[in-house]
């Protein structure tokens, strides 16, 4: 019996003492109460045979009352009041007599011992009054003493005092040892020293048996144990102490100490004390390591791992079980790897695996086991998944450390065998411990982990990345239909392991490469079609986080496999192909995913186009960038009119402007070089228009507002052209002034016919519009000064002034007023500007002074 149980005993003797003293005093309550209704009953037997001779007695009733292991209560007659009957042990006379009311509440239904007040006896008249019912009895509950601390004294005598005396005892014997082994044999220095250890166990046997107190039975366990130590450790030197050796077989030495520590495992299971077993059981594993005697210490480890479990499921001993399971792979490895006193080394060729790997196995079923018969609470939850887990790391440990050096070409089968296991065990835990997850979790984590080390460890290049594209669509859709976060994790992580592998494997120009690439793509967008159909069917969001992961692996492996396979000219419409086919795909497979992020192989394809294609040297064939300009084209008109996808309308915008920006890069990057400095200021203006006017009527307003970016390489253009000294012809220039008036001519008709449009968006575009006038007017100016003769400017101006002033009068326009002014003042600043007499009187510019004093006139009369 260990002391918790001793003290368990101890609280119930209280406990039982203050019990039996409470029913004692229930006794004597229910006594006096009983005496006291004798009375009454007594007192109104006589008043009742006085009126019954007047008055006639109603018919009274008695009620059945429920009998109880106490003294018997006395029924209850129920008249037109309520009367109590006390049955007692003398003779009542005769009739049976109506006892006086009282309401008698039975303590015994309370916890603890009750007060009940005594209720003085009332005489009742005739009629007797109802008095009032006893009020119920308050719960009274004892105040527990406490437990006697014990003093420094006893504590001293009865626990310190003790263990020294065992030290002294021991180094006694020590000295004792010394003596004798200056003055006797090797056999009688060991007779001595078995005979000091039986005394201990003797004496420590008596006192316990005798010991009335729990300080003297403490002092004979610690002699005990004294003594059991002392016998060890004598059998222990009569074989490896050369001076007490009287025993030559190791064997024999080592059954007899693992003999002994088993009888030491066997007192500690008898009298329960978990102390005692451990230091059993460390000695037995002391024993088994110290025996350099074949087998003998795999075979001991086997039994004390036996022992140890045992002691886990009966008694549930963790601490035991803990040190045995690292006393047991720590021997395993001092074995090993030191087998025969030789030094640290690896294991050899010639040893092989079966022997040792035998017992090693062996330790982790014994082991595991255990995991799942334990119930207490030592190893429950965190505890019990990490003794798992020290489990499974130590054999896995030991094993591949042996396997590098005797059979490493075998590492595959026994990863892939280990971890099959595992999530064995782990299906196992669902079911046995499902108030564990986390048992089942680690079982579950681990042997994917080991599955997949198997599987690197066997296969390579697109192999390897084919099966863990499978085992990722197998761990996800096993992790979705049981809603597992760590199978799903799994999934997760071996569906990017296979697209790296697989990337990595690819050649050029390798149809193998192309097919498997283009399957290992499939299995990642199966995984996301599964994540769709199973999981997040009703889940809105634009992009779900499970879909758009798998789907951005399958894009990323089949972009890379159609590098590998095509030419640097075919790359970006092969790519825009794909994006156009996972588009489609909206109408079948109904993930949105692989439509929304398939857009991106369609960007990658203009950048890549971009990228080989900006250098004039190589220009490609002209079908090359007109059919990616189609493809853009047809992407961009199906995200303005699409309703399969339901997204923000803002997100169709982005795709439709996105499109639309790249479709004039591509046609500036493919047509400039093809055209003559003149000739591209004026296609460029041409675009511009032409674009805006096909944007306007498809209602393609991204494409429209895009088109402006040809309007403003074509004013850069003019710039870079007209500035320099070989300036293009004439006419090139005026390309982009007219644009600008056309553009902004046709916006403002626009808007004027269509007055209920929104003024958000028409007052930005009218100012747009004044902006190109501006504009128009200031090239209109630049034009005239480099291609218009010097003597000849004046009146040029001043005729274009006049047209503007005619039609701010005709259109009471306050714009084309302003546009004569500029006009006019630049008209004016040239002709004071021209610095030859003969080139100021010219008959044109007299013409201009009248015509400006005209206008000045007319200005009068507006």
């Amino acid at each position: 019996m260990n002391d918790a149980d001793k003290r368990e005993l101890a609280n119930l003797k209280q406990r039982q003492q203050a019990l039996h003293h409470l029913v004692q005093k229930l006794a004597e309550d229910i006594q006096r109460v009983e005496m006291r209704l004798a009375l009454d009953a007594l007192k109104a037997s006589e008043a009742t045979s006085q009126s019954s001779q007047t008055a006639p007695t109603p018919a009274i009733a008695p009620l059945p009352v429920a009998k109880s292991s106490l003294p018997e209560i006395p029924p209850v007659i129920e008249p037109e009041t309520e009367f109590v009957a006390a049955k007692t042990d003398f003779v009542a006379p005769e009739p049976e007599i109506a006892l006086q009311p009282a309401e008698f509440v039975p303590s015994f239904v309370f916890q603890d011992a009750q007060k009940i007040p005594p209720v003085p006896a009332k005489t009742p008249a005739l009629p007797p009054p109802l008095p009032p019912s006893l009020p119920p009895p308050r719960v009274v509950s004892e105040p527990k003493s406490p437990e006697p601390k014990a003093s420094f004294e006893m504590r001293l005598g009865t626990y310190w005092l003790v263990r020294i005396g065992a030290v002294l005892i021991l180094t006694g014997l020590v000295f004792f040892g010394n003596l004798a082994y200056q003055n006797m044999g090797a056999a009688g220095k060991v007779s001595l020293l078995y005979l000091a250890g039986g005394l201990l166990l003797g004496a420590g046997a008596w006192w316990q048996r005798k010991a009335a107190s729990e300080s003297l039975r403490n002092y004979a366990q610690v002699l005990f144990s004294g003594g059991l130590a002392a016998v060890y450790f004598t059998t222990y030197a009569a074989h490896h102490l050369p001076a007490l050796q009287v025993i030559a077989s190791p064997l024999v030495d080592g059954a007899l100490l693992l003999g002994w520590a088993t009888f030491i495992a066997w007192i500690a299971h008898r009298w329960k004390s978990e102390l005692m077993a451990l230091f059993g059981t460390g000695l037995a594993y002391y024993t088994s390591v110290i025996t350099p005697v074949g087998g003998f210490t795999l075979y001991s480890n086997l039994v004390l791992t036996l022992a140890a479990v045992f002691f886990l499921v009966r008694n549930r001993w963790a601490g035991l079980s803990w040190a045995s399971l690292v006393a047991t792979y720590a021997s395993y490895g001092y074995w090993r790897f030191y087998q025969g006193g030789q030094g640290w080394h690896w294991a050899t060729a010639d040893q092989g695996l079966a022997f040792g790997a035998s017992f090693l196995f062996g330790y982790w079923i014994i082991f595991t086991v255990a995991v799942f018969l334990s119930k207490h609470e030592n190893i429950a939850g965190g505890r019990r998944a990490a003794f798992a887990t020290f489990n499974n790391g130590a054999l896995f440990t030991l094993f591949v450390l042996t396997m590098l050096k005797v059979d490493t070409h075998r590492f595959w089968q026994f990863s892939i065998c280990f971890g099959t296991a595992l999530l064995v065990l782990a299906e196992v835990a669902r079911r046995f411990l499902k108030d564990e997850s986390v048992t089942k979790n680690t079982y579950l984590t681990q042997g994917l982990v080991l599955v997949t080390v198997g599987i690197v460890s066997k296969y390579a290049g697109m192999q390897l990345a084919l099966v863990l594209a499978a085992e990722s669509v197998i761990l996800f859709i096993l992790g979705t239909l049981r809603k597992n976060i760590f199978l799903q994790t799994g999934a997760y992580i071996s569906g990017a392991m296979s697209v790296g592998w697989g990337i990595d494997s690819l050649h050029r120009d390798d149809v193998h490469g192309l097919w498997l690439g283009v399957a290992l793509g499939a299995l990642m967008a199966l995984n996301a079609c599964w994540s769709h159909w199973r999981m997040l069917w009703a889940d809105k969001r634009e992009l779900r986080p499970v879909p758009a992961y798998f789907t951005l692996l399958a894009l990323l492996m089949w972009a890379v496999t159609t590098w590998f396979n095509t030419s640097v000219g075919n790359f970006p419409l092969a790519l825009a192909l794909e994006a156009v086919a996972l588009t489609a795909t909206i109408y079948f497979l109904r993930v949105r995913e692989i439509a929304v992020l398939g857009q991106g192989l369609l960007m990658l394809a203009h950048l890549a186009w971009l990228g080989n294609f900006a250098d004039a040297q190589n220009p490609p064939p002209w079908w090359n960038p007109l059919t990616l300009l189609a493809l853009t084209l047809a992407l961009s008109h199906w995200w303005q009119r699409q309703k399969a996808i339901e997204l923000r309308a803002a997100a169709g915008v982005v795709f439709q402007s996105i499109y639309a920006a790249m479709l004039v890069a591509l046609t500036l990057v493919w047509l400039g070089p093809k055209n003559s400095p003149g000739e591209w200021i004026a296609v460029t203006s041409a675009l511009a228009v032409g674009v805006t006017v096909y944007g306007v009527a498809t209602r393609a307003w991204p494409l429209a507002a895009c088109a402006q970016m040809f309007l403003f390489v074509s004013c850069g253009q003019f710039a870079l052209r007209v500035s320099s000294s070989v300036k293009p012809e004439w006419y090139f220039p005026l390309a982009p002034v007219a644009a600008l008036a056309g553009l902004s001519f046709a916006t403002w008709k626009w808007f004027a016919a269509r007055p209920e449009s929104d003024p958000k968006v028409r007052a930005p575009l009218l100012q747009l519009a004044m902006l190109y006038r501006w504009v128009s007017l200031v090239l209109t100016l630049w034009w005239v000064n480099r291609y218009i003769p010097e003597r000849e400017r004046v009146w040029v101006l001043a005729l274009m002034g006049v047209c503007a002033f005619v039609f701010a009068g005709w259109r009471r326009n306050r714009e084309a007023l302003l546009f004569w002014v500029a006009l006019t003042v630049t008209a004016l600043a040239t002709l004071w500007m021209l610095p030859p007499h003969e080139m100021i009187v010219y008959w044109p510019n007299f013409l201009f002074v009248l015509a400006l004093l005209a206008q000045q006139q007319a200005m009068r009369k507006l």
